[in-house]
């Protein structure tokens, strides 16, 4: 009754407001199967001259995208219907010739066929609109509200968006406050599966496209545990309602947005306990994203600049922190028990660890650098860079034990984020590196510059033992007697390559080269990835690596070594101490029950 009532009220809203000044889309798909979406925009009261553009990135997706190569038949017209002149004036701008006083109405089509939450995809089934790759902008008037019309093809009748009207179906009217809100508001137009749903008083909407074996109350259950106990930590939601836009096909993959989130999975995630931990976590994470990047908001992209790359340092903290409470979060609603938390724990340890790039890149410099480095990794990108997403996630874990221990367990990195919420997110500032680093301090009591001077910014090895010794837990290394060369190999047509070189190892100071085509090992042909008869070598033994490098046989003599130590288990301490206990069931919200060997 109350949320029809709403809906009546934005309605009449949306009708008394259409008289003030706006820009008006209407996104049509008259030929689905061409896979092109068909797009005219109104400026209302244009000048003599104006100019409209596309953006070349996505908010949440730090990469330039280029999302103007795919327009087309560009026009421009007045309300007269009269031809206006409209040109290119460079990659992602037209400039439009138009009459004082006087509508425009630009008309283009996009090409949309790219799979991913970053892009939009169009086919003879289903659209997913990222409005940033088909709506344009009209770059003086980007505060204006913005209305959406969209024409779906007879055969389909849903639309899924956080757009008002509320995704109620058969609404194709659809309101923003401004071009910044418009982006933020991903559709899934076809015949979606919606699941609508209540938790903390406030509706939501699962719009899930594809076939697959998923069971409605359990999604709906373990997607309500993962909201309940994220807002926890906030107090409450910061939304009057939210929208998943989910894809089951092939995939893992998410982007966040405001109100909403596109999540894109496996299809046969639903029965499988892996593959469906895997769904939670992502939705965890892109739902944390609801306050940390969207309401918590790193000052490099506090205001969007839809022409360029917007640098930012804090991707560690922005993403990273958002990794370490998507699987947190899992242990907290019981998804996965502690023994299981610890091997999500170890494994992030040992990902880092195996980087040659920890000592050349800090995961502030990650986050800088995203825009040309994290999504443009080559062969060498493992022994020059980091994960942001990986390092911060560790990051957050070690200042959440130590702020643990510092205050005897009263505070942790909870009572962190909801302090940057309440001083950033409420008073709409974009908060920086050292406002983290001022938070945990004014929370722990701890000076942590020398922490962030070493991990953040820097590239020391992250203190693990230190830390993990508050919190009573304790790091077993392996080192395997294994032979290693420091070659990655993959068998590609037929022919065994080396695809990555590990930096300081074997093979890179012996001089393989990635293209290199392994043809034998001392004389006996390789043909898999590993090579059998490197099985039969250890550490110490020389061989000699026969390689065709640009159609020549070259001999390069190596000595075999060690494969490289990882974490084998991070396990509790025998016998804790009091205080260790008290970080420990502060920190996991359990018990500590048992001494385990």
């Amino acid at each position: 009754m109350v949320r029809t009532f709403k809906i009546s009220v934005l309605c009449l809203l949306f009708s008394l407001g259409a008289t003030a000044k706006s820009i008006h889309y209407t996104l049509s798909m008259s030929e689905p199967h061409t896979h092109l979406f068909e797009v005219e925009m109104r400026l209302d009261g244009s000048g003599a001259k104006e100019t409209v553009a596309l953006p070349v990135w996505t908010p949440g997706s730090y990469l330039v995208r280029e999302y103007a190569k795919n327009v087309q038949d560009v026009s421009a017209h007045s309300e007269d219907g009269s031809r206006l002149e409209i040109k290119k004036i460079d990659k992602n701008h037209w400039e439009i010739k138009g009459k004082r006083g006087k509508d425009i109405i630009v008309s283009y089509k996009v090409y949309a066929f790219e799979h991913s939450v970053r892009t939009s995809y169009l086919n003879s089934e289903h659209a997913l609109v990222v409005p940033a790759s088909v709506l344009m902008y009209w770059q003086k008037n980007q505060q204006r509200t913005h209305k959406l019309h969209i024409e779906i093809p007879d055969t389909w009748s849903t639309i899924t968006t956080a757009l008002e009207p509320f995704n109620k179906p058969g609404n194709v009217d659809f309101t923003a406050r401004d071009y910044d809100e418009l982006v933020d508001s991903p559709l899934e137009i076809g015949n979606q599966h919606v699941i609508e749903f209540e938790v903390l008083g406030k509706p939501h909407v699962i719009g899930l496209y594809g076939a697959s074996n998923y069971d409605d109350s359990t999604l709906v259950s373990d997607f309500s545990k993962i909201m309940e106990a994220e807002a926890k930590i906030f107090g409450g939601l910061p939304y009057e309602h939210y929208t998943y836009i989910l894809h089951a096909e092939e995939g893992r993959g998410g982007l966040e947005h405001a109100n909403s989130s596109v999540n894109f999975i496996s299809r046969w995630s639903f029965n499988d306990e892996k593959r469906y931990k895997s769904l939670l976590a992502l939705i965890a994470h892109e739902f944390f994203h609801t306050w940390n990047v969207k309401r918590i908001v790193p000052e490099g992209v506090a205001n969007f600049d839809y022409d360029q790359e917007n640098y930012l340092d804090e991707l560690w903290m922005a993403e990273g922190f958002t990794s370490y409470y998507d699987e947190l979060i899992l242990q907290r609603i019981g998804h996965v028990d502690q023994d299981a938390y610890l091997e999500v724990l170890k494994d992030e340890i040992n990902t880092l660890e195996s980087r040659p790039g920890r000592f050349h890149q800090s995961v502030a410099e990650a986050s800088y650098d995203a825009w040309i480095k994290y999504y443009r990794s080559n062969e060498h990108s493992k022994n020059s860079t980091i994960s942001y997403y990986n390092k911060g996630h560790l990051i957050g874990l070690l200042l959440d034990i130590k702020i643990i221990a510092a205050t005897n367990g009263n505070a942790g990195l909870d009572d962190v984020m909801l302090k940057l919420y309440r001083d950033f997110a409420l008073k709409d500032k974009g908060y920086t590196s050292d406002n983290v680093r001022q938070v945990c301090e004014k929370i722990s009591g701890l000076n942590l510059s020398s922490f962030f001077n070493n991990y953040v910014f820097g590239v020391e090895p992250l203190p693990y033992d230190e830390v993990f010794d508050l919190a009573g837990l304790k790091m077993d290394t392996t080192s395997e007697k294994s032979a290693w060369i420091g070659a990655i190999m993959r068998v590609q047509n037929g022919r065994l390559m080396i695809t990555g070189i590990v930096e300081d190892s074997p093979a890179w100071k012996a001089g393989l080269s990635v293209k290199d085509e392994l043809i034998s090992i001392d004389g006996f042909r390789s043909r898999r990835s590993p090579p059998v008869y490197l099985g039969e070598k250890v550490p110490g033994d020389r061989i000699i690596c026969t390689v065709s490098r640009n159609g020549i046989l070259k001999d390069i003599h190596l000595t075999v070594g060690f494969t490289p130590a990882s974490i084998s288990e991070l396990r509790q301490v025998v016998t804790p101490s009091e205080d260790q206990k008290v970080v420990y069931e502060k920190w996991l919200g359990v018990p500590w029950e048992k001494e385990k060997e």
